[in-house]
């Protein structure tokens, strides 16, 4: 009898959950730059998973579902939950008959589920007694690492090879846009993006310090201003500031814009690791969330960030009536470091911003 052609052969099915933001969907890009050569992947996440990925993995299978025990406020009022629409997605998934799922939160809830699919095997970090929903637990190569880290170690507890040196990585050519051709047409200047915002309110610098940041900037850096304000209007009194206003943007487009800039000039949101992921350097104010776990990741980049308030890290859950961590990092304590890293980029020929004569 002859050997089944390769064109037959049937791959094996990767189940992956990642369920949180825009930042931790391009940390998983290691493994699943390694998972799609060996797996038919399928992986569950927030609506703006696909957006966001699909360019980059044509090959995945998208599901869609935004997890209650993600949500930023009252993941713990389980009466609330859309309880028939999980039961659904339990049932779609434990039809597919995974033979593995991964998920990189060291959070039962996610162990759970993939216990209830009925994965075949099911790779995590165990907490809290959840290493019974787990045929593979998985132990971290450091205590505290970074997310990357965190999924090179899944990457190499399923057998995928070169996992030490992955990194996040988005195909930013596969985003190319002529909406985006448009808004950069005509300008000649290096392009610095400001973007002030930020999901979570106490994450964001007060815009009078950007304000302050962009004057500097302007004294001695030759440059165009192009703002991006949050969806809710946080940014736009940047505006008069700016020589171009950037017009909402779907997630394409988002990280077309981001993989063009010169600079990216944020808080510690999503947009940071975009450009991270597409090879484009960023200044990011760091305030309430521990940066050894979620930096953007590279060399490049530069966190702007005190320890000033005793309680940070917080991971977002304020107990004062404003986030000390950021309104007591001043803008003139940051422009120096600001400054020196803005001219180490050109001396590495990362940026082309050049000093005013």
């Amino acid at each position: 009898m002859s050997e089944p052609s390769p064109t037959t052969v049937k791959r094996p099915k990767l189940l992956v959950l990642e369920l949180w933001g825009l930042g931790d969907l391009t940390f998983s890009t290691p493994l699943l730059r390694a998972a799609v050569e060996r797996y038919d992947v399928t992986l569950v996440g927030k609506p703006h998973a696909r957006p966001l990925l699909e360019a980059s993995f044509p090959q995945i299978r998208f599901i869609s579902y935004d997890a209650p025990w993600s949500a930023y406020r009252g993941k713990y009022r389980l009466w609330a939950w859309r309880w028939p629409m999980l039961v659904g997605l339990i049932s779609r998934l434990r039809s597919e008959r995974f033979d593995a799922a991964v998920s990189v939160r060291n959070d039962p809830r996610d162990h759970l589920l993939m216990w209830l699919v009925n994965a075949q095997r099911r790779y995590g970090f165990p907490l809290k007694g959840s290493q019974r929903f787990l045929s593979h637990p998985v132990s971290r190569s450091q205590a505290k690492q970074h997310r990357v880290e965190d999924w090179r170690d899944l990457g190499a507890a399923l057998d995928f090879p070169d996992m030490a040196n992955a990194g996040p990585l988005l195909k930013h050519a596969a985003y190319r846009s002529a909406r985006v051709d448009a808004l950069f047409a005509g300008i000649a200047k290096p392009v610095v993006v400001l973007h002030p915002g930020a999901r979570i309110a106490v994450r964001r610098w007060p815009e009078a310090y950007f304000a302050e940041i962009v004057r500097r900037l302007r004294e001695t850096f030759d440059f165009h201003l192009a703002l991006i304000a949050d969806p809710d209007g946080y940014g736009m009194g940047l505006a008069p500031l700016a020589d171009s206003v950037v017009p909402a943007l779907t997630v394409n487009e988002l990280v077309d814009v981001l993989g063009r800039v010169d600079l990216l000039l944020c808080n510690d949101s999503g947009p940071g690791h975009l450009a991270a992921s597409c090879g484009r350097p960023a200044i990011v104010v760091f305030g309430p969330t521990d940066p050894d776990w979620f930096r953007p990741w590279g060399d490049m980049h530069h966190l702007v960030i005190r320890d000033i308030c005793p309680w940070r890290p917080c991971f977002d859950y304020c107990k004062f009536r404003e986030p000390y961590c950021m309104t007591k990092l001043l803008p003139e304590a940051a422009w120096p470091e600001i400054r020196e890293h803005i001219d180490t980029l050109g001396r590495r020929g990362v940026s082309k911003l050049s000093q005013l004569p």
